[in-house]
């Protein structure tokens, strides 16, 4: 047994390194001094996080071909700049800016790694890789034709007639987004409703808004990355809770409000991300009820709310409780196009308010044309939610077919809505994989990403809002990344790990 662990260890630091280490030897100087200055640079870009153990100095020299006295001599430079902290029997760990060792929280990990592997997608890219980190697909023709049209159909002339900065958000579009919420069972006036740019920016404020560093937050287990990024800067303390079949348990985050300083619980009932569960009537009353009778607010986004992909989901919490502490968060991202960057806050107006003074600390107020376009675009939301929800419903259908014939033995429950489903492996972890997966070209989202706790390694995030060529070139060379993942598994014992979902 301790041979296969040993083994097995010794294939996940291989699976670690080999990524951060590509192309190393291109470098100047002799070998050690090239090795250290590649693992410098892996510590800078957070691909090697404060905390992570390096491999020893036997394995490392064997996995790249070279001397032990190479790996002991990069390692010996590496400690001088501060950057790892050798200690005899504890072995060589990377440590934060200041040369501090780190133990750090699998959540702390987790949040790092978020931002490290989705944010450089958006801002470097990956030529040649079929990218399946998020749902952020570009849209379709008929969308496309919808925002060209409401780009036609705004008057630049009258727009610019004054200054352009509306830290609440361009009266219209408040005005058309509390009808749009009116329709859809939650009457609202335009006064309770702040313009943000998108649904993170949303957060984000709230976060600044409810959190001081050390509040207590509730959040689910897993959940939207985003989320937990944007709780943990503003130095929330997060509690979390599981996610069932059902969505959050109610009792749970019942007994943890009465027995902590809760500041705020964030939610996503409808659609839940990952998972794609939808919270009933009954529990939704219930947390109305809570927020009532507890004060906390609970905090409500519904961005993937419009997305149904069978029957309509029951009204938002905020429906059932609108003397009560609910907030809700809003966007047009997923529903037309994420480089609109249109999202909104529903809330009490005297909370919109305060919130206007945080948006206008921030920047002034949105863009008013990307505003000014979202409000034809919402007089045509009836329609585009429509074609959304078939051409949604054929790529689903796609994604789930591909699976079942190139990775029939992954599992997953079918979501209700929403954008992506949450397989589950059926060995080894998602880390592990999705290291392999990039070198096979695609790029896949692991269960952790989506975890406050740092869980749920036997998961994988997986969107279906792509083209139909690109799930099937993607699903392909995943296929090809697991089938060498499990050989690699097969030869020194599978890895598991208990779950919630």
């Amino acid at each position: 047994m301790r041979g296969a662990n040993q083994r097995h260890i010794g294939m996940q630091l291989s699976l670690e390194m080999s990524g951060v280490l590509e192309g190393w030897r291109l470098g100047e100087g002799s070998l050690q001094r090239r090795l250290a200055a590649a693992l410098a640079t892996a510590v800078e870009r957070h691909d090697l996080l404060p905390g992570t153990r390096l491999p020893p100095e036997r394995v490392l020299a064997t996995q790249l071909g070279v001397a032990r006295t190479t790996v002991s001599a990069a390692y010996q430079l590496l400690e001088r700049r501060g950057l790892v902290d050798r200690r005899q029997g504890r072995g060589t760990h990377v440590t934060g800016r200041d040369g501090t060792p780190m133990a750090l929280r699998a959540a702390d990990l987790t949040t790092s790694l978020q931002r490290n592997v989705i944010f450089r997608r958006l801002t470097e890219g990956s030529p040649g890789a079929i990218d399946l980190l998020g749902s952020s697909a570009p849209p379709g023709t008929a969308i496309r034709q919808a925002v060209a049209a409401a780009t036609e159909a705004i008057d630049l002339d009258e727009l610019m007639r004054d200054h352009g900065y509306y830290p609440l958000g361009y009266p219209p579009l408040r005005r058309a987004v509390a009808a749009h919420l009116s329709a859809r069972g939650l009457p609202s006036t335009a006064e309770q409703v702040l313009i943000t740019g998108g649904a993170q920016q949303a957060v984000s404020l709230l976060a600044a808004y409810y959190l001081s560093p050390g509040s207590v937050i509730v959040l689910e287990d897993p959940t939207f990355p985003g989320a937990v990024d944007a709780f943990r800067a503003a130095g929330g303390r997060i509690l979390s809770v599981p996610v069932h079949a059902s969505g959050a348990d109610t009792e749970l985050i019942a007994a943890t409000i009465s027995e902590n300083a809760v500041r705020a619980v964030y939610l996503m009932p409808t659609f839940h991300i990952p998972s794609g569960t939808v919270m009933p009537e009954a529990a939704r009353r219930e947390l109305a009820r809570l927020g009532r009778a507890s004060g906390v607010p609970i905090i409500e986004d519904t961005t993937l709310t419009e997305l149904a992909l069978g029957c309509e989901p029951p009204p938002p919490i905020a429906a059932y409780g609108r003397d009560t502490h609910v907030v809700s968060i809003g966007s047009l991202s997923k529903l037309f196009w994420a480089g609109l960057r249109v999202g909104w806050i529903r809330a009490s107006r005297s909370t919109i308010a305060q919130l206007g003074q945080l948006k206008a600390v921030a920047d002034l107020g949105s863009s008013v044309v990307s505003q000014a376009i979202a409000v034809s675009m919402l007089a045509d939301a009836e329609r585009i939610t429509d074609l959304r929800r078939k051409e949604l419903t054929k790529k689903l259908a796609l994604l789930e077919d591909l699976m079942h014939g190139m990775l029939p033995d992954w599992r997953w429950r079918r979501p209700k809505g929403g954008l992506s489903i949450w397989a589950r492996l059926p060995a080894g972890n998602s880390t592990e994989l999705a290291q392999i997966a990039g070198r096979h070209g695609v790029l896949i989202a692991p269960g952790p990403l989506m975890s406050p706790s740092g869980r749920f390694e036997e998961f994988v995030r997986l969107p279906f809002d792509h083209e139909p060529a690109v799930l099937r070139e993607g699903v392909g060379r995943l296929a090809s990344a697991w089938e060498s993942y499990a050989d690699a598994l097969d030869s020194c014992g599978p890895s598991r790990m208990d779950v919630i979902v």
